[in-house]
Formats: structure tokens, sequence, C-alpha cells
């Protein structure tokens, strides 16, 4: 005797309905984790001592051989290079980046030629002590403009910072240090941060802070620039002693330079 058609469409439904049921989830499609970034600092386990073993992307910090800071000597060597300025106002933004309180630019602030190649200024940070030591002795402070080519290449031109009269031209930047998390916005006269003389020591190193990416040209002013104890209290109170130690010489030769400045209109 044939089975009622009723009969088998139920059956037929159940039986679905119980492998949709016993079937396996859809798989979530996998997501590889982005990995933060190695926290790093300047003093305890995560110092500079250690910078190297923090992340296998700071291994320059350890391993390298054409590191910054270094100790410049006493006497600049006869200028045997020379570079062009060209400054004016530049605009941007003044924050923290955790380790240094940073004006970030605009890139139309400033440009500096060197050996016929165009850098455009990218950002300004401030140290307190210096990085670099003359004759083995830190300056107050210093500061770091940092530069870079079409090719993304970088020129940090470094001035030391000494304790005296007030700087009018970083007064802008210094003000927005108690508050950077803001990013305000400012205005910085480039020309007036510059000392009165442009010699100055050059050399090949790297950046000071992980990864410690080397290639990069440094041109540090043999004359500083004064900021009064205030001015150096506040970047200190934002970041104290954010300075790495100076790194061996090794077999790099550091050479004196001269500049000419062409003040933008």
């Amino acid at each position: 005797m044939s089975a009622r058609p009723w009969l088998i469409t139920s059956a037929l439904t159940v039986a679905a309905v119980t492998l949709v049921g016993c079937a396996p989830p859809t798989p979530e499609p996998s997501v590889t984790p982005v990995a933060e970034p190695a926290h790093w600092s300047y003093d305890g386990a995560s110092g500079p001592a250690s910078w190297a073993e923090l992340d296998p992307g700071f291994a320059a910090c350890g391993v390298g051989t054409a590191q910054s800071p270094i100790d410049l000597p006493a006497t600049v060597p006869a200028p045997s290079t020379g570079i062009q300025l060209s400054a004016g106002d530049a605009d941007g933004d003044v924050f923290d980046t955790g380790h240094a309180v940073e004006f970030e630019a605009d890139g139309e602030g400033e440009t500096l030629t060197f050996a016929d190649d165009a850098y455009s200024l990218q950002q300004i940070h401030a140290h307190v002590p210096s990085e670099h030591t003359v004759n083995g002795r830190p300056a107050a402070g210093e500061l770091h403009l940092v530069h870079a080519d079409a090719a993304g290449k970088l020129l940090v031109l470094g001035i030391l910072v000494t304790e005296g009269p007030a700087s009018d031209a970083l007064a802008p930047f210094i003000d927005e240090a108690t508050h950077a998390a803001d990013e305000e916005d400012v205005t910085m006269d480039v020309s007036a941060v510059l000392p009165p003389s442009l010699e100055h020591y050059e050399y090949s190193g790297s950046l000071t802070t992980p990864p410690c990416t080397e290639d990069v040209h440094w041109v540090v002013m043999s004359t500083p620039i004064s900021m009064s104890v205030e001015q150096i209290g506040t970047l200190e109170d934002a970041h104290s002693h954010n300075a790495r130690p100076t790194q061996p010489l090794g077999g790099r030769v550091v050479v004196g330079g001269s500049a000419e400045l062409g003040v933008e209109g």
C-alpha cells in the first residue's frame, strides 16, 4: 500500500528542519588583530637602553652604527658646505605626542635647500635638556626642526637653547605647551626662531627616538638661542628629561657649514 502524500511531505519537512538545526554555524570571517605600537619612554625598563628590545622594528636603536645624538666638538670645523633657508610665517597645530610637545606645520612656512635638494618644514619639537652635547656639556634644551624632501628623506635642524631672555618668537609654541592636547592653531615666525649666526655642524645620523631610522642629515646650529627660565620650565613640566643619551661617533666625520637666510614676504 503506498504512503499518503501528506505523510511524505511532513516527513521531508521534519528532516529539513532537523538538518538545518544540526548544521554547524557559519564561521565568522577571520580578522587579523592590529599590533599596538610598542611603548617606549626615557627611563626605566622601556628607556633608551632597552629600545632595541621592545620591538623588532626598533633594532637600529641597538645595532645602528650612525645613531644620534652625538657629542659635538667644542670648535666648529671650517665650513665646507652651505645651505639656503627661505623662512617666513608657518601655520600649524601644537599638540602633545606623549614624548614631546610638537608644532606640526602645514608645509608652507619654511624651506631649506641642501645639495640642490629642497626640504620643507614638517614639525618642530622640544627636548629638555638638549640631546646633542658640545664638548661633553648639554644645553638647557634643544629644538628640532624636522624637514623632508619630496622623496621623504629627512633633514633635521637642531637649535640649542640656553637660559636667558625670553624668546618672543617661540612664545606661541610655549604658551600652548601646557594644554597641547587641545591641538591649538598657532603661527610661528620661523626666521625669528633661528639664532643670529647660521654657522653650524653637519653629520649623518638618525632619528633620536624609536625606530631610530638612520640616513638622517643633521644640521646643528653652533650658536644657541635663549629662552627664559619660565619658558624652559614650561617645556620641562610637559616632558622632563626627554633626551636620548649621546651615541658613539664611530667612523663618521663632523663637518662645518654655513647658511644664507632669505625671509619670505
